[in-house]
């Protein structure tokens, strides 16, 4: 089975559960170095670095070995290989008492004497908002024997190499980055080094890596194969009963912050992502069978992505090697299908327009060769690998080259008013697409406005953009100078947001011009994007944001850190519907990415957000396809076997919305001229769990454009503070203002407690957490076991429940080949409900098994898990 390691344990050693504090120096799984965590934050991290001639890069592949627990000591070893230096390693890790001590033993095959060096670079977080005072500067230790760096809070941490370091020194005079080269030109040989890390101070502690916290990793007693590829364990396609056909209610519309059809029902979306080849190789009959399970799952939204991108082949052009003017009929048919398929299940759709198209320079793209300079398709440096000819994508340049824009539209035109044969409708014209979205993951506030700077050396779109600033500055009265140093916040933030807002009212007018009738969507708030991005997006009927969490959520103090809920909230601007069109735990296969699902849908309740998408249902050919990914989850027990029951949740309303409403609403001075966003505003993150959230836009005379919207109704508090701590003193958990949803970021845990829903997830082992008719007393360290009515009743009167329990789930082979196997969740859960009910484990099939003996007394049912019951769910039922 893959696995970051093979484990031997002692039970004393791992009873406890991680608890972040100051200098909790922890080996790291994914650098085989070690991080240093304060109040949850990293404040040291680590990695491998190195080049050789003319700065080549070194190549480094780490590959963890084994990780042994005895005693009161732990061991790991490691192996490395530096491709491009010729050299191999092994490296073996020791960790007692205060300090982590590596031996590394090289070997180096060949010379190369005018190599630059390969060793470790160190990044220390003088700034963290962890710390109460100011931290001074690390200390290099003379005659390059390593470093020394004291914190505020006592303690310090000291790192020493044996034999000296062949270089030691802060990059470019950055006191926050230390580079430690073991060598730097290489000789032939063998050769040894020692690194010590040493921690001191009154709560200095040093630990293992999380996967510690797990137990004993005895994958004979996991379960193989629970979730069928085409079935569902439980079957909620009553949940779309009113929308078959989709769309028959009409258009989705905006109401102010929330979704409603056009005949006035109010409407929210549970959904996932299908894209790329999942959309064009899977045989109709694979298409048919997966819209009837998605349904089953309880999804009603699935958003079509990654249509037209380049590394998609075939995809929705007829022949993108020679030019992206003409689109396939064959695709089409594809889609088409899908649509129907979607519709016939009462699943809408979302489309985006633009993803990863690569113009090419067969497109009347003018000043095409500064395009593929900067921006090259990513595969064989842009070009195809048979003709020859250049590619690239668009990106950044789309908001200042007509041309690009004149073929973005072009493809608008040619891609909506397609008429689908088995709806006789155009997609435009078709009630059951919710939205379309202009283009994905592209702006200019963060991510591309440096795109046509000088330093590109592409003169003619650097004329163009330069124009434009200067024009802009002109009007609006901001210094020109400022204004395109797009990377620095003030003036240039102000200035790209009315860029992106004229690109944005060419589109959107185009597109109403074309008749489409569903929402419109700009781009997205993504890869922690600043507040200051969030202007231009308001152009649209819709919010949009991207968010892909970690392991360990639920260990985030959203005093000092957030989790990528967080960065969602973030983007829910006042007034405006708010979608996600991407969510994921990354990477795969992250051991706790089972709590994601719950998690994120019991917040989604509590805020109000309108519509939740995964990142992805699939990416892949749905008929053949044998791997676990982030990707295509549709395989995946921890994400989908988790799915009906987060789908119940939500589309069911089982957790209630906020009390209390609480806009952020800054002045243009703290909105464009200072970074806010999550890892800077305290306001966000302890808001987001313990209260409704928006983000009020500021009024701006240089753009006249931009109004605030007013909330749609209720009290609200406005806060002009974007730091202010919304948790009440000492305490150590976060809780919502209905008290049914609670967060204990020291223990890990997060529970449910509503009347239809109670759910207890994270490191749940070997506690007993009681609710309000239900009570759990799980073994397994780390799980989700949720408790949910199905018969719309409260859990104590309900006659119909699912029961969903959950733990790790890991591809069994190398290369996350499958099958999948998954962790028995064991330990006792007590429920209050009628009497005369019987318990049915449910199958991969969904099928219900014998009933199960339990014990009925007081009113309550005592349900023992063991791994003898190789089911995760279970109906509870008087039927």
């Amino acid at each position: 089975m893959k696995s970051f390691m093979k484990t031997i344990f002692t039970i004393a050693l791992l009873a406890s559960v991680p608890c972040y504090g100051f200098d909790d120096v922890k080996l790291d799984e994914k650098s085989s170095l070690f991080i240093v965590i304060d109040k949850s934050l990293p404040i040291v991290t680590a990695k491998y670095l190195g080049w050789a001639e003319n700065w080549t890069w070194a190549g480094t592949k780490i590959k963890p070995d084994k990780l042994i627990a005895k005693d009161k000591s732990i061991a790991a070893s490691h192996t490395g290989k530096i491709p491009n230096l010729d050299i191999d390693f092994t490296s073996t890790t020791r960790i007692s008492n205060n300090q982590l001590v590596w031996k590394y033993d090289w070997s180096k095959k060949n010379d190369h004497p005018d190599a630059i060096g390969f060793g470790i670079e160190f990044n220390l977080q003088l700034d963290s908002p962890a710390f109460e005072s100011p931290a001074q500067e690390a200390e290099l230790l003379p005659g390059n024997q390593g470093w020394r760096w004291q914190p505020p809070g006592g303690q310090s941490i000291e790192v020493k190499f044996s034999p000296a370091l062949a270089h030691l020194y802060f990059e470019r005079q950055q006191k926050n980055k230390i580079r430690a080269m073991f060598f730097k030109a290489v000789n032939k040989g063998v050769e040894q080094t020692i690194m010590t890390v040493t921690v001191t101070g009154n709560k200095a502690k040093v630990s293992g890596p999380v996967a510690l916290n797990y137990g004993e990793e005895d994958t004979r007693l996991w379960h193989k194969d629970i979730l069928s590829d085409v079935d569902s364990p439980i079957d909620l396609s009553f949940l779309n009963a009113k929308d078959v056909p989709a769309g028959r209610h009409g258009f989705v519309k905006a109401k102010a912050d929330q979704l409603v059809f056009e005949d006035g029902t109010p409407i929210k979306f549970w959904g996932a992502n299908i894209m790329a080849y999942a959309l064009f190789g899977t045989p109709d009959n694979e298409i048919k069978t997966h819209a009837k399970r998605m349904a089953q799952l309880g999804f009603n939204l699935m958003r079509i992505h990654h249509h037209d991108s380049s590394w998609v082949n075939p995809n929705i052009f007829k022949n993108q090697s020679d030019n992206t003017q003409e689109l396939s009929e064959t695709a089409f048919k594809k889609l088409d299908w899908w649509i129907k398929c979607l519709k016939d299940e009462g699943i809408y759709v979302w489309l985006d327009l633009h993803v990863g198209r690569a113009v090419t320079e067969n497109d009347g793209i003018e000043n095409f060769d500064e395009l593929a300079k900067i921006r090259p398709a990513k595969n064989k440096k842009g070009k195809n690998k048979e003709t020859g000819i250049e590619r690239a994508e668009v990106k950044g340049f789309n908001y200042y080259n007509e041309s690009i824009q004149k073929q973005m539209q072009r493809f608008n035109e040619a891609y909506l008013t397609h008429v689908n044969p088995f709806t006789k409708l155009a997609y435009k014209d078709d009630s059951a697409v919710i939205a379309l979205l202009v283009t994905n993951e592209n702006e200019l506030t963060q991510h591309f406005g440096n795109a046509l700077l000088s330093k590109k050396k592409i003169p003619i779109h650097n004329a163009i953009f330069m124009d434009d600033v200067k024009r802009f500055s002109e009007m609006s009265g901001l210094s020109y100078k400022k204004a395109w140093h797009t990377w620095e916040v003030g003036e240039p933030k102000i200035y790209l947001s009315d860029a992106e807002h004229r690109f944005n009212q060419k589109m959107l007018s185009h597109l109403r011009g074309l008749g489409a009738k569903s929402m419109l969507a700009t781009t997205n708030s993504w890869g922690k994007m600043g507040l200051f991005g969030l202007p231009s997006l308001s152009d649209g009927d819709i919010i949009d944001a991207h968010s892909y969490g970690h392991a360990e959520e639920f260990n985030h103090n959203p005093r000092y850190n957030p989790g990528f809920l967080a960065w969602i909230g973030a983007a829910q601007v006042t007034g405006k519907p708010l979608s996600v069109t991407e969510w994921n735990i990354a990477p795969f296969p992250a051991a706790d990415r089972f709590i994601a699902p719950i998690y994120i849908a019991g917040l989604a309740n509590f805020q109000g957000w309108d519509a939740i998408m995964l990142y992805g249902y699939s990416q892949a050919n749905l008929g053949k396809f044998a791997k676990g990914s982030n990707f295509s989850s549709f395989n995946d027990p921890a994400i989908m076997g988790l799915m009906p029951a987060a789908a119940l949740l939500y589309r069911q309303n089982h957790v209630s919305p906020a009390k209390q409403n609480y806009e952020l609403k800054l002045s243009k001075d703290d909105f464009f001229y200072k970074r806010q966003d999550p890892t800077t505003s305290k306001t966000i993150r302890t808001l987001l769990e313990t209260s409704r959230f928006s983000v009020g836009l500021p009024d701006a005379k240089e753009l006249p454009w931009l109004k605030g919207n007013k909330p749609d109704s209720g009290k609200v508090s406005i806060i002009a503070d974007a730091n202010k701590d919304f948790i009440p003193g000492t305490q150590n958990y976060i809780q919502s203002d209905t008290g049914e949803l609670k967060r204990d970021w020291e223990k890990g845990i997060q529970t449910v407690n509503t009347p239809k829903s109670q759910v207890a997830s994270g490191w749940i082992g070997g506690e007993t957490i009681s609710l309000q008719a239900v009570t759990f007393k799980i073994k397994t360290k780390k799980a989700v076991v949720a408790v949910q009515s199905l018969d719309g009743k409260d859990l104590k009167t309900a006659k119909q429940i699912f029961i969903t329990v959950m733990a790790r789930s890991m591809p069994a082979e190398k290369d996350n080949k499958l099958p999948f196997l998954t962790e028995p969740v064991m330990g006792g859960i007590d429920i209050s409900a009628p009497a005369g009910l019987k318990l049915f484990p449910v199958n991969r099939l969904g099928e219900k098994g014998k009933f199960i003996p339990m014990d009925y007394a007081k009113g309550q049912y005592h349900i023992e898990l063991d791994s003898k019951n190789e089911t995760h769910w279970f109906i509870l039922s008087g039927i």
